[in-house]
C-alpha cells in the first residue's frame, strides 16, 4: 500500500466517535458531544442494530413531517414502527409504517412517503442502495 502501512484518510462530512468500555458497552459521541449509550445486549441502552433501525425511522420521520407541513397538511405528532428480519448475520429487509393521528389528505401522505423513501431519506436510500464500508486499524 502506498505512503504506509494503512489506508489514507478518508475526506468525509460526518463524524462521531465510538468508545468500547468492554465487550459489550459503547459509548457514541458525535461532533456537538453529545454522548449515546450502546448496549450489545439491549439490556441499558440500544443495540447496533437497533440504531441502525432507529435511523432508519427517525430519518423517515423528519422528512415525512417536513413534507407534510410544506404540503400545509401537518400530521404531527404521529408515530412509526420500523420491523425487520434478520437471519445469517444480516438484514433481510427493513419496513417502515407510519402511523398517523390526524386526517391527512391520502394523495399528500402517498407523495411524501414516496419522495421520502426514495429522493429525502438519506439513510433509506443508503441502505437501498448500498454503501461501501471498511474497516481499518488507525
Amino acid at each position: 500500500m502506498p505512503g504506509g502501512r494503512y489506508p489514507r484518510p478518508m475526506d468525509g462530512n460526518r463524524h462521531l466517535s465510538v468508545t468500547a468500555h468492554d465487550a459489550w458497552t459503547m459509548t457514541a459521541v458525535n461532533r456537538n458531544g453529545v454522548e449515546l449509550a450502546i448496549d450489545g445486549k439491549g439490556e441499558h441502552g440500544f443495540t447496533p442494530l437497533e440504531l441502525l433501525m432507529a435511523a432508519l425511522g427517525s430519518c423517515g420521520a423528519i422528512d415525512f413531517a417536513l413534507l407534510m407541513e410544506k404540503q400545509r397538511d401537518p400530521v404531527t405528532p404521529f408515530t412509526l414502527d420500523v420491523d425487520g428480519l434478520k437471519e445469517d448475520l444480516r438484514m433481510h429487509w427493513m419496513r417502515v409504517t407510519y402511523h398517523l393521528e390526524a386526517d391527512a389528505d391520502t394523495r399528500k401522505v402517498e407523495r411524501a412517503r414516496v419522495k421520502t423513501a426514495t429522493d429525502l431519506c438519506t439513510v433509506s436510500r443508503t441502505l437501498s442502495s448500498g454503501c461501501p464500508v471498511e474497516h481499518v486499524v488507525g
